[in-house]
């Protein structure tokens, strides 16, 4: 059953069908070879793993993160990320990334942060001086923070596979997302440094509050969606809901530069985005049943326990698969695949689940910007126009420190867990 299992995955890697249909096709083939099991415990176990309350955050994050996208917000928090650090060496590129900053907490993706923010300062670096390439490599880089920084629908996905809390993955991430925000700034500040680019005229502090003013409704999204979860006022799912009819609000009557025609496209791709997700998660339900019916995570358990029981060592060995998995496969893949694994490991060497879990989401928002299969690296790609093998040099030295900063987070835990030790 194993051999077909794995054998009807690699083949189906091989000949390029889309993960979520190679899961699907590897577990109809390993229950065909057990010859015990009806081919109908597929599609059953398939409607039981989409069949989860926490999984309906996803959509609503999606369909939030889009309509504050068109709806101004965006451009509001680029303007207001000027007003703070235009000023400084580097200063517009310190602006994408706090712009990649604030909008990562309104998001919650990746893809949507590298487009909302690239499209706005991308151009307006090219005009001041700053190469096309490196211009794309800080967005691309920074768009990483969209899965980092709550709300995060990856943080989602994790919590639902690994059994953990989500509120507590959620508040877990603020502050690793903004130590690593404040790492990437100062990267910018040493390379920029050397290119002698020119910075940006520094504002009034009424011209900050002006911005600060315009942006505000915007900004107090995240606050109502992690305040409501610290308080109990509403679950995690609960507050993804409550974001979109936030962002309709704000974007429709406040900033009012969306009107009803433009919901319809709004929703096509908020929901194409979403079923995308929720098909891997409802194909990976069967094979995950499957691997743990054939003992492979008590198996791999074993293995690497043979190896050392060293935490340490293991927790390292660990990121860099995920590190490594990142250069080739997706974000949900590895998560619905390598998590159920990984996860007990963790716990039985007294690794906290929370931090493992930030940790975890850290080191594949990483991947995302890793190629040959970096979806920020193509959103971006998308937005400049510039290629991939340009891109890729340039994003070197951020990948550079965000591994370096993914390790101390990693052996200080103390980062992760301490918002969500106090505020539960």
């Amino acid at each position: 059953m194993l051999t077909a299992l794995v054998a009807a995955l690699l083949f189906c890697f091989v000949i390029n069908v889309p993960i979520g249909f190679a899961l699907a096709v590897a577990s109809v083939a390993c229950v065909l070879a057990s010859g015990a099991m009806p081919p109908i415990v597929v599609p059953q176990r398939m409607i039981a793993g989409a069949d989860s309350f926490p999984l309906m955050a996803i959509p609503f994050f999606m369909l939030a993160g889009t309509i504050m996208e068109r709806g101004g917000v965006s451009r509001r928090i680029v303007n207001l990320a000027s007003s703070l650090v235009g000023h400084v060496t580097g200063g517009l590129a310190s602006v994408s990334i706090l712009a990649c900053t604030f909008f990562a907490a309104i998001s919650g993706s990746t893809p949507a942060t590298a487009a909302a923010v690239g499209k706005l300062t991308i151009p307006e670096m090219e005009e001041r001086g700053y190469a096309q390439d490196y211009a794309s490599a800080v967005v691309a880089s920074a768009a990483c923070l969209g899965v980092i920084i709550p709300p995060s629908i990856t943080m989602v996905v994790f919590g639902v596979v690994a059994n953990v809390s989500i509120g507590k993955l959620l508040i877990g991430g603020i502050i690793p997302g903004l130590f690593l925000s404040l790492l990437l700034i100062t990267a910018n500040y040493f390379l920029t440094k050397r290119k002698a680019i020119p910075t940006e005229r520094r504002q009034s502090w009424g011209e900050r509050w002006k911005s600060f003013a315009e942006s505000f409704w915007g900004l107090m999204m995240p606050v109502i969606i992690l305040g409501g979860i610290m308080t109990g006022v509403f679950t995690p799912t609960e507050s993804a809901a409550i974001a979109v009819v936030y962002g309709l609000l704000v974007s429709c009557f406040i900033y009012k530069e969306l009107t009803f025609k433009d919901l319809v496209p709004i929703f096509y791709k908020a929901s194409l985005s979403s079923s995308m997700i929720m098909v891997l998660i409802a194909a990976a339900a069967p094979f995950g049943w499957l691997l743990t019916i054939l003992q492979v995570p008590q198996h791999t358990s074993q293995a690497m326990l043979s190896l050392t029981t060293n935490w340490a060592i293991l927790y390292v060995l660990m990121l860099i698969c995920y590190l490594i998995l990142g250069c080739f496969m997706e974000t949900g893949a590895i998560i619905l695949l390598v998590v159920p694994i990984f996860a007990p490991i963790a716990q039985q060497v007294g690794i906290d689940l929370v931090q493992f879990g930030v940790v975890t989401v850290i080191s594949l928002a990483i991947g995302m910007a890793t190629p040959p299969v970096g979806i920020s690296l193509f959103a971006t790609c998308g937005v400049s126009g510039v290629s991939i093998e340009k891109l890729s040099k340039q994003v070197i030295p951020f990948l550079a420190v965000l591994i370096g900063g993914m390790l101390f987070l990693a052996f200080v835990p103390i980062m992760s867990t301490f918002l969500p030790d106090i505020l539960f």
